[in-house]
């Protein structure tokens, strides 16, 4: 594991991502596409065991976790999949189903992100049950690095102020993981963050069915 810095200033925050994105990238394709199928393979039992209707996942880009295979499962056990949109001009996410790939379009920053000429957007208030996010470093606390734009994090804030309640988890590789993400006061935890190795389970009071899951699948 990566002995990360504590500097929780944006320059320690922009330093600890190019390093992560490196490291990250430089993984061997192989290994990520398998490694991947576990983490998702994860993923889908813990949607399963907390009974998930709405689960919001993302198109992974570049050398993120590859959810491409829990999606396409999602879609065939009939479940409605909500990806993000960011909007540059409000900073702000917002939601969409999404019933095939054909329904996505390059975004604003280069990620596959759903059209809004074919997709269907949700309504206000139509929040997700499960959310599953990418991230360039994690720790075992549920600590979370993104890209640094804080679409996450006021996507959360505004699912927050409308009293929705979700579990959040990081999806990641092993290598993402970090001795301590160096966060601020506004940085919220991730309830779990899932690798294909372990499940590490984030603060306490979070997501009780995440620890429950992960507990039987150690005795397994």
């Amino acid at each position: 594991m990566k002995q990360a810095t504590n500097d929780p200033s944006s320059e320690g925050k922009r330093a600890l991502r190019q390093e992560m994105r490196t490291l990250r990238d430089r993984l061997d394709a192989a290994s990520r596409d398998a490694w991947s199928a576990r983490v998702c393979d994860r993923a889908a039992r813990w949607l399963t065991e907390t009974g998930a209707a709405r689960p919001m996942l993302y198109a992974p880009w570049r050398s993120e976790v590859d959810t491409g295979p829990l999606i396409e499962r999602l879609w065939r056990a009939g479940l409605p999949v909500l990806l993000p949109r960011c909007e540059p001009a409000t900073r702000a996410m917002t939601l969409y189903r999404i019933r095939s790939w054909d329904e996505l379009m390059p975004g604003a920053y280069g990620i596959r992100e759903p059209d809004p000429r074919r997709a269907t957007r949700c309504e206000e208030g139509e929040w997700p049950d499960a959310v599953l996010a990418p991230g360039l470093a994690f720790d075992r606390d549920g600590g979370r690095l993104g890209y640094g734009g804080g679409y996450y994090d006021r996507f959360r804030e505004r699912m927050d102020a409308a009293g929705a309640d979700a579990g959040w988890v990081g999806l990641a590789f092993e290598a993402q993981l970090v001795a301590r993400v160096p966060l601020q006061p506004h940085d919220a935890a991730m309830d779990a963050v899932m690798t294909e190795r372990a499940v590490y389970i984030g603060p306490p009071g979070g997501a009780a069915p995440i620890a429950k899951a992960h507990e039987e699948e150690s005795e397994a």
